[in-house]
């Protein structure tokens, strides 16, 4: 075991279940193969950066039974030996989020970084700066333009996640307050969008142009849906 993991919150990119604020807009269906896309995306990413810059990476799937590793292997992720499936527990959001980096801490992980699956395009250098931050800070945190955050990370354990409004736009500046409140260093990466609503589509689409940069998928999935 490393000293440090990367953590991915998925969902199984299910009609209906997955994107369904961009659903509403663009179909369900439509929306489910988009967030396939993310995936892909990000694991060829994530994996090449894991192994670079020696972290652990472990996908955590919501619902809890769900059977990612046969979904990666239907949209062609590689699942080796050492790809790390965890499922993710908790009534909500936040206490979901909690029991992750509870866990990370409890399996001896120093550092522990935790990252949405809505920004296709994030780049590695987001993840590896966080993990650098832990070096000297007890909290990082990676703020969307929204209010909310596509990362968090911790050096051990903190509660700083307990009474935080997720989903709002206050979210991230509670969370910060939490962590001023405990006397807590935090460090805080560059901001970014994430993709929950037909607006973000266009900030993404903006942001892949004009041949799709970091997520060579995305944008191909983009073209198959007439969505570009």
């Amino acid at each position: 075991m490393k000293s440090a993991v990367v953590m991915v919150a998925t969902r199984l990119p299910t009609p209906g279940e997955t994107k369904t604020r961009l659903g509403a807009r663009i179909g369900m269906e439509a929306a489910a193969a988009l967030y396939e896309a993310f995936l892909i995306d990000l694991a060829n990413r994530l994996t090449t950066t894991a192994s670079t810059h020696d972290f652990d990476l472990v996908w955590t799937v919501s619902p809890p039974d769900g059977d990612l590793a046969t979904v990666f292997r239907s949209i062609n992720i590689p699942v080796t030996a050492g790809t790390r499936f965890l499922p993710q527990s908790g009534d909500s959001w936040g206490e979901r989020q909690d029991r992750l980096l509870h866990w990370a801490a409890s399996q001896g992980y120093e550092r522990a970084v935790l990252i949405a699956s809505d920004s296709p395009h994030l780049p590695a250098a987001s993840v590896t700066d966080a993990l650098d931050g832990l070096w000297t800070h007890d909290i990082v945190i990676g703020r969307v333009h929204d209010g909310g955050y596509y990362l968090i990370g911790m050096r051990g354990y903190s509660d700083v996640l307990l009474d935080v409004p997720m989903s709002t736009p206050s979210a991230a500046s509670a969370l910060i307050a939490n962590a001023r409140s405990r006397n807590l260093t935090w460090h805080e990466t560059p901001p970014t969008f994430d993709v929950d609503v037909f607006d973000d589509l266009r900030l993404l689409i903006t942001e892949l142009s004009p041949d799709g940069g970091p997520c060579p998928v995305t944008w191909r999935r983009l073209g198959e849906l007439h969505l570009r």
